[in-house]
């Protein structure tokens, strides 16, 4: 059994359906990405996932518990955590502090809690007392997925963790990714980076028009023609 199993998942906006029967399914120890065009559903599709949106249909199970009725604060109780791409940080609070408002479900905060964010991210620790707003923006998503590992998460769903950083830290985001995965943690993220996400990941769907379009491991959908002709432009470019 997966650690989250998604079945059916039909969610929008207002009265908007954006995302259509879509099914994703992620093992335990599984880094797998979500990719396709803008405007495809993909963000909708986590936030439904996590329950930032009503779910209209279908089932999400997160470690073999129904979680399809779960508000976001009941899921990070069972093992979920969530990074989205905008919003994600308190520019005006320390490093350490947005760790602990990463950890605000949790009745008990020790310093062992920080010390596993520090080993994924020593620089953070040497800043701890920064205040974030005044970092890089690499530095500011590290915080960002800090704060999402400080409760121990099974799976770290992650929305776009490559946006807006400078093309030499792309790579190291993917690299510490794919680190947190090695650790013991699931990871489903979104990425429009779409090559360099697949090559990381051991599985990718592709969405489209709010369906599942595609499936395959990483390595598959890399070496795909069609997939490089719809969704990853010709080979080489």
């Amino acid at each position: 059994m997966g650690i989250l199993e998604v079945s059916n998942l039909t969610t929008g906006y207002g009265d908007v359906e954006i995302v259509h029967g879509v099914d994703i399914e992620v093992e335990p120890e599984e880094m797998v990405c979500i990719i396709g065009p803008n405007g495809a559903g993909k963000s909708t599709l986590m936030k439904g996932i996590f329950g930032l949106i009503d779910r209209w249909d279908g089932q999400v199970v997160l470690d073999g518990q129904d979680v399809t009725d779960y508000p976001p604060h009941e899921m990070t109780k069972v093992g979920g955590s969530f990074v989205p791409q905008r919003n994600n940080i308190f520019p005006n609070l320390t490093v350490r502090e947005n760790l602990e408002m990463g950890a605000y479900t949790e009745e008990d905060v020790d310093e062992t809690d920080y010390q596993t964010v520090w080993d994924r991210f020593p620089i953070l620790e040497e800043r701890q007392n920064q205040k974030v707003g005044n970092m890089s923006g690499g530095q500011q998503q590290m915080v960002a997925m800090g704060a999402g590992l400080m409760i121990d998460p099974d799976i770290l769903l992650v929305d776009e963790p490559s946006a807006g950083l400078a093309p030499d830290l792309v790579e190291e985001m993917f690299e510490r990714i794919q680190r947190i995965k090695n650790q013991g943690t699931s990871v489903l993220m979104i990425e429009q980076n779409a090559r360099q996400a697949l090559r990381y990941s051991d599985r990718g769907y592709v969405l489209d028009q709010g369906e599942n379009s595609f499936v395959g491991t990483g390595e598959e959908l890399l070496d795909s023609d069609e997939i490089q002709e719809l969704y990853l432009g010709q080979a080489g470019a």
